[in-house]
């Protein structure tokens, strides 16, 4: 495969993507004409020009085309920018498209649900963090007050055992609460949002 970089049909015109009908047949008038001129003079390369000059200005002018060109065009911007240099990821990216049985709407579609399951697994992440953080800074500041208060008394450490025993136990059952009832019920409520 060459190592050549793909030009999408507003650069073959020399036009943005923006460009109206008018615009487009106009530069396509133009540069028609000058690539006859250079195929009457004998260049080789000016038929290739004209063909693609002809079906980059029979896509673009027509309104249907032109958006199904540029929602494909948009996917490949997305997965390879539209500017493969290395002929090996070209050619991987080829095998792909042409052995790729679904739409590219169908894939839009597939990447955004994956999008969304991927911030939803990060979000549960996120809160559980948050959760066990602040569960750890309450349990380390028991254990701290205990150490300071009691440094040389023992009678009460029986008692600052049984507080940090209940809170660890009290921790684990809220944690079971958080992670089983609360986090789906919020989950259920950001999917629906989304939808």
């Amino acid at each position: 495969m060459p190592n050549t970089k793909r030009e999408t049909f507003y650069e073959i015109l020399g036009i943005s993507r923006d460009s109206s009908v008018n615009t487009i047949e106009a530069v396509y008038l133009r540069e028609l004409l000058f690539w006859e001129q250079i195929q009457k003079a004998g260049s080789p390369e000016a038929k290739e020009k004209i063909l693609e000059l002809t079906r980059a200005f029979l896509t673009l002018s027509n309104p249907i085309k032109r958006e199904l060109y540029d929602s494909e065009l948009d996917f490949e911007f997305v997965l390879l920018d539209g500017k493969a240099k290395d002929p090996e990821i070209e050619e991987a990216y080829d095998l792909y498209r042409l052995g790729h049985k679904k739409s590219y709407q169908e894939i839009l579609h597939e990447f955004s649900k994956f999008r969304g399951e991927m911030g939803d697994t990060l979000w549960v992440l996120k809160k559980t963090t948050i959760y066990l953080v602040i569960s750890l800074l309450l349990y380390s500041g028991i254990v701290v007050s205990q150490s300071l208060i009691f440094e040389n008394d023992s009678s009460h450490e029986s008692f600052f055992n049984l507080i940090s025993f209940l809170f660890l136990g009290f921790s684990g059952i809220g944690y079971l609460f958080f992670r089983l009832l609360y986090l789906p019920n919020q989950l259920k409520k950001r999917k629906e949002s989304r939808s």
